[in-house]
């Protein structure tokens, strides 16, 4: 399977039966992260593995490929004592909107520790780029937002769908090409259809 047949088949795995604890180490990460501009991939891929265990399986490049935001290359010491050495990273920007993206694919991932630290920073800034506005809005464009919705092609004409109930009692409709699957609509037990007046 690809990563994103994967993603699917983990979104409907049952939910993990602990409730992720927001520790020091991962408020410190945060607030450097932050502080940065951008997260280490490595850490990144640890606190999204923390939150949901569904997850761990995922480098950060193969979600960056499925929800289309870059993974770059910097070059730093873990210690002073280490030689520098390239690490990959993401954009902060690009790390809320991942955590955004994934809670709303129907994962147990909380994206509020970074995007709430993140929208007091991006109110001061004169220009919002790309995923910035995206994260700055981001409560108001999920009021909108009735179904969440994600292709990796374009949907074909003939296109097969498959419907089913996510563990947390989201309907995620699957939609096929001929061999695999290319996108997937999901819908928030919260979010309700509006129907004729």
């Amino acid at each position: 399977m690809d990563a994103f047949d994967q993603l699917i088949a983990q979104a409907q795995e049952p939910l993990p039966s602990y409730e992720f604890i927001l520790t020091d180490s991962f408020i410190e990460l945060i607030e450097e992260s932050l502080a940065r501009g951008w997260i280490y991939s490595a850490a990144l891929q640890e606190l999204i593995a923390a939150m949901d265990p569904r997850l761990a399986g995922f480098a950060v490049d193969e979600l960056a490929q499925i929800f289309d935001f870059e993974e770059v290359q910097v070059w730093a010491n873990a210690t002073r004592s280490m030689p520098t050495r390239s690490h990959g990273a993401v954009a902060i920007r690009n790390a809320a909107f991942l955590l955004i993206q994934l809670k709303a694919m129907g994962f147990q991932v909380d994206d509020a520790p970074l995007s709430s630290r993140m929208r007091p920073l991006l109110a001061s800034k004169k220009v919002l780029v790309g995923r910035e506005f995206y994260v700055f809005w981001q409560q108001e464009l999920e009021a909108k937002r009735e179904v969440f919705v994600l292709y990796t092609a374009p949907s074909p004409q003939n296109a097969r769908t498959q419907e089913v109930i996510l563990p947390p009692g989201h309907t995620m409709r699957i939609i096929f090409d001929d061999k695999r699957a290319i996108g997937v609509e999901v819908r928030s037990p919260l979010s309700t259809e509006i129907g004729p007046v």
